[in-house]
């Protein structure tokens, strides 16, 4: 019999790509204003090699990105894989795929995909019973010529003061 990793707790599978659907989706419809939410306090971002460090950065990188202009985006989730560690430590992996354009929806010129990246999130239950990421980490496997924000940027300059 084949054992297949990461199929043994669909409870798990299942919250973890609720949090990772949730937070896609957030960044899609609501501009990222809550993203940092999904975050632990002290938590990390990494996009290829921008690194985003505690609520207040990466709440940084997402009102940056907001005031580039309107851009509609998708991020896409696929081959989702769940493993635990322990009763509150998990990692999610998968591949992300990310289409953007300028301007509102519906967008009526086709554009190629602007980053396929491979992710990987370790994930932490908190006391309130809600999981969070401890890390989020995206590999870019393959960028389009309409470049994301997100491996365009120098992170260092989106820093807050003192931060």
């Amino acid at each position: 019999m084949v054992t297949i990793p990461g199929t043994g707790d669909l409870a798990l599978w299942c919250a973890l790509n609720q949090l990772i659907a949730d937070y896609w989706a957030e960044v899609d419809h609501n501009a990222g204003r809550r993203a940092h939410e999904f975050y632990l306090p002290d938590a990390i971002y990494i996009v290829g090699a921008n690194y985003f460090e505690g609520h207040e950065n990466i709440q940084a990188f997402y009102d940056r990105r907001r005031e580039r202009g309107t851009t509609t985006t998708r991020h896409i989730v696929s081959n989702v894989q769940v493993f635990r560690d322990d009763a509150r430590r998990a990692r999610i992996i998968g591949v992300m795929s990310l289409y953007r354009a300028e301007g509102r929806p519906p967008v009526e010129e086709a554009r190629p995909l602007a980053m396929i990246a491979d992710f990987e999130a370790q994930c932490l239950m908190t006391g309130d019973q809600q999981w969070r990421f401890r890390s989020h980490e995206l590999r870019p496997v393959f960028i389009g010529m309409n470049r994301p924000f997100s491996v365009a940027i120098d992170a260092e300059r989106l820093r807050p003061p003192g931060g």
